[in-house]
């Protein structure tokens, strides 16, 4: 006979069972997860899948399998880290794509399990939210992107969903990013975290010479044909990855003198991207590099002495007529002012031009005023190619102040404590600076500015800057503004 009591019992019973089970499975799966993450097959792993999406000329499907990597990582590793590599590395992957950006339009519905694995992360492993010194700056940087063009720029320009990207993308954007991922490096771990950071940083400037590599492997033959280098559109985005993360195998070569090998990598990556700032600036940061392997003891002085002079008189004897051959497309016959060089120029005097008109907030980074000197492909907005002409040019006074309190606390930091892993960020703070002088850089939200935040995140946490918790924050703010008013 059937007795109620019993069966709501029973499935009470089996309720109480499975959720023990569900709970253990689930606890289980985040310890092989976090395993793994913490494993030497992790970077290998990630570096492996997306090379071969790029040899089979499959990006949109190689994003996608990114996408749904890093969701697995934010809903079962209590690490957040673990999910910083397959994200970036997915920009890189699509960069063979940067002509038209709208063929991963297929990848649009993987944004919302995405989202809810990082909601579900912040629920699972909680972090009380904090604020170091960069908090300010990037502060003032959201109200300059936000009021930049303030009574100049059209609503029709300001609400694009383009312009809204950079504005909100460059500002509030990376303000919530360097508040999630400074408050998640206060969780205690059981490996060196700088160490793992730089490690995640070598492992997206290798995808950048993979990227250049896997290029060259499709179009060999042309290679073979010109004897020089190979024009690609995403040449200034790789070589703006690959200066930011140059130093990293200077750094790992202070345990490893076989990173050295991969710093020839690096090289010749830099020299294949037909990028002429990848190929200046290259020059200028290598020998800031080499400073910092004798400065940490990797080489002596004497060593590294005796190669720069052997490297220089090559290039003297040998080195200078090749690379004009090498060179020749991007060199081109009309001088080294050419068509691209005119109108960087151009796009520089409309930049002081429009600083003068518009002095307190420029004419706003979602501006097309510009938009006949300089189009761009399809997903990118009108950039003045200088770092310093857009902050004046599109965000006037309020920009200078926002991103001068910025650069000032960020050195302010690097300063504060001159260690193997400080240095090894200075170098690439300025390879990202150097880079911005001519391109866009810094002024790209993903992966670019969200590097440089995330970085100086990192260097707060390793020169021991306190992180205050907001509401910690909120109330001596109060309490010191009551003193006042008492």
């Amino acid at each position: 006979m059937w007795n109620p009591m019993e069966a709501r019992d029973f499935a009470k019973s089996r309720w109480t069972y499975w959720r023990s089970e569900s709970y253990r499975y689930f606890n289980r799966m985040c310890e092989l997860t976090e395993q793994f993450w913490l494993s030497r097959w992790y970077f290998p792993f990630l570096l492996t899948l997306a090379t071969v999406f790029l040899l089979l000329d499959q990006q949109v499907m190689g994003v996608a399998v990114l996408v749904v990597i890093t969701t697995w990582f934010l809903a079962l590793c209590p690490d957040a880290l673990a999910a910083l590599c397959p994200f970036m590395i997915l920009f890189l992957l699509a960069g063979p794509e940067y002509r038209d950006l709208s063929v991963f339009l297929p990848c649009a519905p993987l944004a919302l399990p995405l989202l809810l694995a990082a909601l579900l992360h912040l629920a699972l492993w909680p972090q009380t939210i904090r604020v170091g010194s960069s908090g300010y700056g990037l502060v003032l940087v959201s109200l300059a992107t936000i009021f930049g063009g303030s009574g100049v720029i059209s609503a029709q320009d300001y609400f694009r969903p383009l312009s809204l990207y950079y504005t909100v993308g460059l500002g509030v954007g990376l303000l919530v990013l360097y508040v999630l991922f400074r408050s998640h490096l206060a969780r205690r771990r059981s490996y060196d975290l700088c160490e793992r950071f730089l490690a995640i940083f070598y492992a997206i400037g290798v995808m950048a010479i993979l990227l250049v590599l896997v290029h060259y492997v499709h179009h060999f033959e042309e290679f073979l044909e010109c004897r020089g280098v190979l024009s690609f559109k995403y040449r200034n985005f790789c070589a703006t990855v690959l200066l930011t993360t140059l130093p990293m195998p200077f750094y790992f070569a202070r345990k490893k003198r076989i990173h050295l090998a991969v710093c020839l990598l690096f090289e010749a990556a830099l020299v294949l991207t037909g990028s002429r700032s990848a190929l200046l600036f290259g020059a200028v940061l290598t020998v800031f590099c080499c400073i910092y392997l004798v400065r940490y003891g990797v080489v002596s002085w004497r060593v590294m002495l005796a190669i720069g002079v052997v490297v220089a008189a090559a290039m003297v004897l040998f080195g200078a007529d090749y690379m004009v051959q090498f060179y020749d497309k991007r060199f081109a016959a009309s001088g080294y002012f050419n068509r691209g060089d005119q109108t960087r120029l151009k796009l520089l005097a409309c930049s002081v031009s429009d600083f003068l008109r518009h002095p307190l907030f420029g004419i706003g980074l979602g501006s097309s005023a510009h938009a006949d000197v300089f189009s761009g492909v399809p997903g990118s907005m009108t950039f003045y190619h200088n770092a310093v002409a857009q902050i004046i040019g599109s965000m006037g006074l309020l920009g200078i102040v926002a991103y001068g309190r910025l650069a000032l606390d960020q050195f302010a930091l690097l300063r504060k404590e001159r260690t193997p892993f400080t240095s090894a960020m200075l170098l690439s703070y300025l390879g990202m600076l150097m880079v911005s002088m001519t391109n866009p850089g810094m002024f790209c939200p993903f992966p670019n500015a969200a590097m440089l935040v995330m970085g100086f995140a990192m260097v707060e946490e390793a020169v021991g800057d306190v992180a205050l918790p907001v509401t910690q924050l909120l109330t001596s703010r109060r309490y010191t503004a009551a003193r006042k008013h008492n």
